[in-house]
């Protein structure tokens, strides 16, 4: 008895469990990136669970190891991706030279708005993918995107120059920025002449 006992502590204490708990965290994490492109690109509700597991790699019998309910995952998803590009704008917020955050910034805005940008297979920006998606989805998704816009509001507001810093304004600028984007994408292919002239109104 005394040697089985043994035997359970050490096993208690073996590396494999922890590489088991490290790869299941690896695995959750391949099935939110997978379905935050999938997502990005066509939207919430077109994407089923086999669909988004199989882009991760993994069985459809393996979601439910990592996530409660589809919703659970796409909220997910919502609070990843806006943490990437929270972090981005952070970034120029926190840089100590105002001339040279001030042109970050710039630069960061005028990427927002580029042919390259436009011309992504999915946005990589959470707004201009997720807005026109998410009223319809559920509670727990719907708060996801609110507090992550929220605090892209909140970096983008840092961001911009000190001197001017106003949360009205603020808003404004990224409104316009997304609104840019949306329309430029919406006729890009229609009419790519008018697409470029949006966005290069909203570079100006």
């Amino acid at each position: 008895m005394m040697i089985v006992v043994i035997i359970v502590k050490r096993l208690g204490r073996s590396p494999s469990l922890r590489i088991t708990k490290e790869q299941a965290a690896e695995n959750r994490a391949r099935v939110v990136d997978a379905a935050t492109e999938l997502f990005r690109e066509k939207g919430f509700d077109a994407v089923g669970v086999a669909e988004l597991m199989r882009a991760a790699g993994m069985t459809h019998g393996g979601f439910y190891n990592h996530f409660e309910s589809k919703e659970a995952l796409e909220a997910a998803a919502c609070e990843g991706v806006f943490a990437k590009s929270v972090a981005k704008v952070l970034a120029i917020a926190e840089i100590p030279d105002a001339e040279e955050r001030r042109r970050a910034f710039e630069d960061y805005r005028s990427r927002y708005v580029s042919p390259a940008a436009r011309d992504a297979t999915a946005p990589s920006c959470p707004m201009v993918a997720f807005a026109g998606d998410v009223s319809r989805q559920s509670a727990e998704v719907r708060e996801a995107y609110a507090a992550g816009l929220r605090a892209y509001l909140d970096a983008f507001e840092r961001a911009g120059d000190p001197g001017e810093a106003d949360r009205s304004r603020a808003i404004k600028q990224f409104s316009e920025l997304v609104g840019a984007l949306t329309l430029a994408r919406s006729v890009a292919a229609a009419a790519p002449e008018l697409s470029d002239e949006i966005l290069a109104a909203a570079r100006a």
